[in-house]
């Protein structure tokens, strides 16, 4: 999991604790507020798994992958996929039928 991934899911913990607290001392509003919270970090955290790509990279690769995208306008995950196409082009041979590829 990521830096990112586990200051979310400790304040997804935080939060937790803090509405069963809230919820245990009848202080409705502050369950309320936490209950959002609570939502709201779990939600972060749903998108941060489902967004955080599967390749971790150098952070020199990274670096250049956001400048180059700056530069061009493109997306960063649009310009590393045409990267990895480029790379995958000259190191495999796809002139082999579909059916025998792995």
């Amino acid at each position: 999991m990521t830096r990112t991934g586990l200051l979310l899911l400790g304040a997804l913990m935080v939060a937790v604790v803090g509405v069963v607290d809230a919820a245990r001392a009848a202080d409705t509003d502050l369950v309320v507020l936490l209950t959002a919270v609570l939502v709201l970090v779990a939600a972060a955290l749903g998108t941060e798994a489902r967004h955080r790509s599967a390749v971790v990279l150098r952070p020199d690769l990274a670096q250049w992958l956001r400048l180059r995208a700056g530069a061009t306008g493109e997306t960063v995950d649009r310009l590393a996929d045409r990267c990895v196409a480029a790379c995958r082009a000259g190191l495999v041979d796809d002139t082999s039928p579909a059916e025998t590829r792995p």
